[in-house]
């Protein structure tokens, strides 16, 4: 008996314990570093003094994205007020549940303990940590591909109308905050194709009205709104030897290790990837993440960033998890040790834990103290003198 309750409570304090570092590591100097510009336009637009109409024209004059997640912002401030400080609450508390979100994932697809490591590597993720402390769509887009990725899982398995419900309420969101989560959708519309006989009738009917709500929008937005901004160039051959691994993961070698493991573990267990929609559906979204963008790209105009695929560690880290528990007790201890070393070695190269014993570097604009020195300077006036040169060009050259 004290044996049994021994496996049930230990997997749960160790997931605590790792939630609570996600938290702390999430919200510990939230306010560090001021506003960049990105984040200067999602507090400009969202300010709840200004009316609905003007905040929507804001967004439109600078964003490329929906409106869906300004929107949200602006509710946030016209409830709890109008402040820098509070600002990045909303990013990081999306990003904190996507922690319990993503484990809650894997504890649907394998009945073992793969949940309590897929709670380790988001809550140590330096990408996502990063992006918690943004006021920016990302982390949002993180976590609601995450509940739409459960509700489709909890559909497919019970055939339940709310399980139903949330799936299309989560999957809708999903895509009004983020172009790329048309690639969630896609994914989806391609497992219905190879395995429809697993769904039954109301979940395709949803993905039917779901693709054509989405090509309604998104075909008004693009002709309205959606220009791709010229500074962002098609991934070059340096790439393909990491695809985002050394973002994602801190480093060229941490990101290195992390995707040969991954690769190992995909060639591995490629027949059970093909034999359970379950898991099939995380590598689709996996493959279409770069697939998707970077085919855009080539016939188009670029449109791929690391941040913009945020939710493909989605993905990377279920089947991580799920595929590593699959392995023998020693290779499996050796791999998650393996991990868990290199995750944490690099963390204490990162600003996260250095900030902890010696001075944070500053990455971003330092508005603050700029107008701090400016306000204690004895010379507060300067004007500035612009000469616009213009050049004729010969018509011959």
């Amino acid at each position: 008996m004290k044996n049994n309750i021994i496996k049930i409570f230990k997997p749960t304090y160790f997931f605590l314990i790792i939630l609570i570092f996600g938290f702390f590591l999430r919200f510990y100097n939230l306010n560090f570093d001021d506003f960049w510009i990105d984040e200067l336009s999602t507090f400009l637009i969202a300010n709840p003094e200004i009316s609905l109409k003007d905040s929507y024209l804001n967004h439109k004059s600078l964003e490329q994205t929906p409106f869906l997640f300004n929107l949200t912002i602006k509710t946030f401030f016209w409830i709890f007020g109008y402040k820098v400080e509070i600002s990045r609450y909303l990013p990081f508390l999306f990003s904190f549940m996507s922690i319990i979100s993503i484990a809650y994932i894997s504890k649907l697809l394998s009945n073992n303990n793969s949940y309590v490591f897929s709670s380790f590597l988001i809550s140590f993720n330096i990408f996502l940590i990063s992006y918690s402390q943004e006021l920016r769509v990302y982390s949002a887009l993180l976590f609601f591909i995450s509940l739409s990725l459960i509700f489709f899982l909890r559909t497919t398995s019970n055939n339940q109308r709310y399980d139903l419900f949330f799936f299309n309420i989560f999957t809708i969101i999903s895509i009004l905050l983020h172009p790329f989560a048309l690639i969630l959708l896609i994914s989806y519309l391609t497992l219905f194709v190879f395995f429809k006989k697993n769904f039954f009738v109301g979940i395709n009917i949803s993905l039917i009205l779901i693709t054509f709500l989405s090509l309604v929008f998104y075909y008004h937005f693009i002709k309205s709104s959606l220009t791709t901004p010229s500074w962002i160039l098609q991934p070059d051959l340096k790439f393909f030897t990491n695809f985002y691994f050394s973002k994602f993961f801190g480093s060229r070698l941490i990101g290195l290790i992390h995707l040969l493991i991954f690769i190992f573990l995909i060639v591995k267990f490629f027949n059970k990837i093909t034999s359970n929609y379950k898991i099939t559906i995380f590598f689709i979204l996996f493959i279409y993440a770069y697939f998707l963008p970077l085919a855009y790209g080539y016939f188009f105009k670029p449109i791929m960033l690391a941040r913009y695929i945020i939710f493909v560690l989605i993905p990377i880290t279920v089947l991580f998890s799920y595929f590593i528990f699959e392995l023998k007790n020693l290779k499996k201890t050796i791999f998650i040790w393996l991990i868990v070393l290199v995750t944490i070695g690099n963390l204490f190269t990162e600003q996260t834990i250095k900030q902890f014993y010696k001075q944070r570097s500053v990455y971003k604009p330092e508005f603050t103290k700029s107008l701090s020195i400016i306000e204690n300077s004895n010379h507060k006036y300067f004007s500035f003198k612009i000469e616009v040169v213009t050049k004729e060009i010969d018509s011959d050259t």
